[in-house]
């Protein structure tokens, strides 16, 4: 069963980082470890002026089936919400991408996604269902009771106390169809898309109440999971890893400390992460983080080079 995949980007990402360079850190990555034919289309989404631009720098990873496509063809409704931050971009295109892929699941990506290991099918889907990780739902409390106002459901349901981790994820297209649905808003000329974004227009009379105040810090997962929740229909296509029975994980946060990150026993077999993130955060060169990872993710087959970052 193939997957599809997305990666929404910016050429100059969050925090000034060159994101246009460091995504080929993710694909180098990627084209070490997948399988072949694992991921069959894996889209990346930009702003409709950085299109070309993406397509030439990514030409060499062909192979990885990589389709760019702008952000404006895969939601219209950005044309009227300019002011619309790169960050909620970022979550709507992991939701609105569902219409275009061709497989039933897809795997969320961020250009500071690492991958660290030989991945299969099984690795991500066991008897047709996606892996999927906990993390507290503590750490982010306003995630759950925004998007659980905005699906008019009870904030505290399904288990204790836990929620979806973030990106990367893998998601099920019918889930986030679902989804979509159910932010539909009731007007025939507006979609969910317009739902969303209309609560971050500071300047709209109507977001001054503070019942639309208290439904702004949604997320796409904490969405689609309570969705999920919501319709009773999260165990028809997930299952939970990160435990005695399906041990792996699809985040490791192994670099967090990246002075001080040993980053060999993050590739080691016995680490159980698929995937890490080093974080656009730390504001580090491309190329430097590159330079540090060279050893474990450069394919004899695509050989990258620190010229390419330059």
């Amino acid at each position: 069963m193939p997957i599809s995949a997305v990666l929404p980007l910016k050429v100059s990402g969050s925090y000034d980082v060159n994101d246009l360079k460091r995504a080929h850190i993710l694909f180098s990555s990627l084209s070490k470890f997948l399988s072949p034919g694992l991921i069959s289309e894996l889209f990346v989404v930009t702003p409709a002026s950085e299109v070309e631009i993406v397509k030439n720098e990514y030409a060499r990873w062909a192979h990885l089936n990589i389709v760019v496509i702008s952000e404006e063809d895969l939601l219209p409704e950005l044309k009227n919400y300019p002011k619309m931050r790169g960050w909620r971009k970022q979550q709507l295109v992991k939701i609105a991408i569902a219409d275009k892929i061709s497989n039933e699941f897809y795997l969320t990506l961020d250009a500071d996604v690492v991958c660290l290991k030989p991945i299969t099918e099984s690795d991500l889907i066991i008897d047709g269902k996606a892996i999927l990780q906990y993390e507290q739902r503590s750490r982010h409390p306003k995630w759950w009771k925004a998007s659980s106002r905005l699906l008019k459901i009870n904030s505290n349901i399904g288990p204790q106390g836990v929620g979806m981790t973030v990106t990367p994820a893998l998601m099920s297209k019918t889930l986030s169809r679902t989804l979509m649905a159910d932010l539909s808003p009731k007007r025939a000329n507006k979609t969910w898309a317009d739902n969303l974004c209309s609560l971050h227009n500071p300047s709209d009379p109507k977001n001054w109440w503070l019942g639309r105040y208290l439904k702004l810090k949604w997320t796409e997962y904490s969405l689609y999971y309570l969705c999920a929740l919501k319709h009773q229909i999260l165990d028809d296509f997930h299952v939970i890893c990160g435990t005695e029975k399906i041990p792996q994980k699809l985040l490791v946060d192994d670099s967090h400390d990246y002075q001080n990150w040993h980053v060999a026993d993050s590739f080691a077999e016995h680490n159980p992460g698929l995937f890490l993130l080093v974080g656009s955060k730390s504001r580090l060169p491309p190329k430097q983080v590159f330079e540090r990872l060279s050893p474990f993710i450069n394919n004899s087959n695509q050989p990258v080079t620190s010229a390419l970052f330059d």
